[in-house]
């Protein structure tokens, strides 16, 4: 990788690194090198150090004392905790509103799903982007922006979840037109309840079907949710 283009350097830097973490470059458990991400984007070690700070604050890297920096390991503890803030953020979103979703939100919901169509294992990324975009634009409704800012620190930790599991990619990437399908169908009915409890089955669904996949049985309680 050459030299990153201009805006500030400690962006395109953060977005670089983090690119590396979602195509899995850099794989959970990976140290993170000061030194060498310095000499491949000829940059000193302060640019580098606040990117490596901001990708922290978004939970895709962790430092260890007497360790450095590596790539996150997601925990099933930890995608329960993802799960819940994001239902908690997003159901706000919805009951400020009163349940009416906006027509332009709508929308752009729409224009999202459509895309999930197409998805499959090779374009494995796309089912990331795609679902923090649709679940993004239930927060961005709201015009908060502190709500949105919120939500969206827990985005990449949702996509760390998808690439640190043992999972058929292809399988994944079928059922996310269906899953979304459900929230936007409960949006069409302007019933607060009724999208409520679909952004909390969706999430609780995921939860369940990651934890099945492991062999292991969904012990985590969502019924205050509900």
């Amino acid at each position: 990788m050459g030299k990153t283009g201009y805006r500030t350097l400690r962006e395109n830097v953060t977005d670089a690194i983090r690119m590396k973490i979602i195509s899995q470059e850099l794989k959970p458990g990976d140290r993170i090198i000061e030194a060498e991400m310095a000499k491949e984007f000829e940059a000193s070690r302060g640019p580098i150090r606040e990117a490596l700070r901001q990708l922290e604050n978004e939970g895709l890297i962790e430092y260890t004392r007497n360790v450095g920096c590596s790539v996150k390991t997601i925990t099933i503890e930890d995608t329960y905790e993802i799960y819940l803030m994001k239902t908690g953020y997003e159901t706000m979103a919805v009951k400020l509103l009163d349940g009416k979703v906006p027509a332009e939100t709508i929308g752009r919901m729409e224009t999202v799903l459509e895309r999930m169509k197409g998805l499959d294992a090779e374009h494995y990324e796309a089912v990331f982007l795609c679902d923090n975009e649709f679940h993004g634009e239930l927060v961005r409704m709201v015009n908060m922006p502190r709500l949105y800012h919120a939500w969206n620190q827990l985005s990449y930790g949702n996509i760390l979840t998808g690439y640190g599991q043992d999972l058929d990619r292809g399988v994944v990437a079928s059922r996310q037109h269906l899953l979304h399908k459900e929230i936007m169908d409960a949006c069409y009915t302007g019933e607060t309840h009724v999208i409520c409890r679909a952004i909390s089955e969706h999430y609780m669904k995921t939860l369940d079907w990651l934890m099945k996949e492991q062999g292991s049985e969904n012990m985590f309680s969502w019924d205050f949710l509900l």
